[in-house]
């Protein structure tokens, strides 16, 4: 805890608006068109206690504050609000790790901004579901596992970062564990085998796993389908934050645009409506993050409906903006037109638009 709070010592001189002012805004372009990863800014908002909230003290009043501080973020670059949500996530999952010895060991690093790294559940949560199979698999050895396997898309990281991996023990069918890997490390490669139109700052790439030592110090939960359960709210009701930063950031363009404004005056979602929508979950999302670790199935679905009418505002916001600004939002290099690219990876990412709507099928 001590190293937790002198990072809270450290915020005291920054914040997430002075560093997304100072360190991000003059890299946007860069980031959405040369693919940067902004570790600096990342390590910066780590010091302005970006990544610390829901996992120091009271995460249903931290949850909130978490979303708070990446909408702001994504306001400005959803591609860097998403690696915030990938920090935030490895956070959540090591502050309610079954096993003491990962969170001793690397929490205090994760909420600071110090070590970075990113979640790869992206493949179990599918997985888990029925949509693909476990890409991961182990073998129980002495002191721990050996894993091998593929995961097509890990973002956030880079030689060196941290991320979580699910992987089924050989010889049970059933049984699944989680743990926490290391990149560009202990036969843990990564290979960027795919461009993206939209991200590509976000240091995204498969990991390729090949007969590496899991030590049991390093491992998360022995029961990852009880474990995923009890960190799956959190984990998505944190994306609200970059999905509401995506809209913010919208309207915040179109209201900068006076000219489009008295054009566009006929069109029918203006700022103003899509600040009032954005305004109007806020209070759903507290509401959901009073019990954050609640494992009820009905209570995950409202979590669910949530995220679908982030992505939906996410997606209406970004077309509004183009539309409002018509011809100039259609160049290349454009803010409407990156917005519009970012949005739509709010609808993509796991649990996607489609993801969603089959889960809500089932009920």
């Amino acid at each position: 805890m001590h190293a937790l709070s002198s990072a809270a010592a450290a915020a005291r001189t920054l914040s997430v608006e002075s560093v997304v002012a100072s360190s991000l805004r003059p890299l946007v372009r860069r980031i959405d068109e040369e693919g940067f990863y902004p570790a600096e800014t990342m390590r910066l908002l780590g010091d302005a206690a970006a990544f610390r909230h829901h996992v120091d003290g009271d995460p249903a009043q931290g949850l909130p504050a978490a979303i708070s501080a990446m909408a702001e973020v994504g306001a400005t670059c959803i591609s860097t609000a998403f690696c915030v949500w990938c920090q935030d996530a490895l956070a959540w999952y090591l502050a309610n790790s079954d096993n003491p010895a990962p969170r001793e060991r690397y929490l205090a690093g994760v909420a600071s901004g110090r070590q970075l790294g990113g979640t790869g559940l992206s493949n179990p949560m599918k997985a888990l579901s029925g949509i693909e199979p476990v890409a991961l698999q182990g073998v129980r050895v002495d002191g721990g596992y050996r894993v091998s396997g593929r995961l097509p898309f890990v973002s956030n990281i880079e030689a060196g970062h941290l991320f979580a991996g699910i992987f089924r023990v050989e010889g049970s069918e059933d049984r699944l564990v989680m743990a926490v890997f290391r990149a560009g490390e202990n036969n843990v490669a990564l290979a960027q085998n795919a461009h993206f139109i939209a991200l590509e700052g976000s240091a995204t790439y498969s990991v390729l796993i090949r007969d590496a030592f899991v030590a049991d110090a390093d491992v998360l939960s022995e029961d990852a389908r009880t474990f995923v359960q009890r960190i799956r709210k959190g984990f998505v009701l944190l994306q609200a934050g970059f999905g509401l930063g995506a809209a913010r950031g919208a309207a915040r363009a179109m209201r900068a645009d006076s000219t489009g404004r008295r054009l566009g005056a006929h069109l029918p979602l203006g700022p103003d409506e899509i600040d009032e929508r954005s305004d109007a979950l806020t209070p759903q999302i507290e509401a959901l993050c009073r019990a954050p670790q609640e494992t009820d199935r009905a209570q995950f679905l409202e979590v669910l409906r949530l995220r679908l009418a982030v992505s939906w505002l996410a997606l209406e916001a970004a077309q509004a903006a183009m539309l409002q600004f018509g011809a100039r939002g259609y160049l290349v290099g454009a803010e409407p037109a990156r917005r519009l690219r970012e949005a739509q990876f709010v609808a993509l990412v796991t649990p996607s638009v489609k993801h969603i709507l089959a889960e809500l099928a089932k009920e």
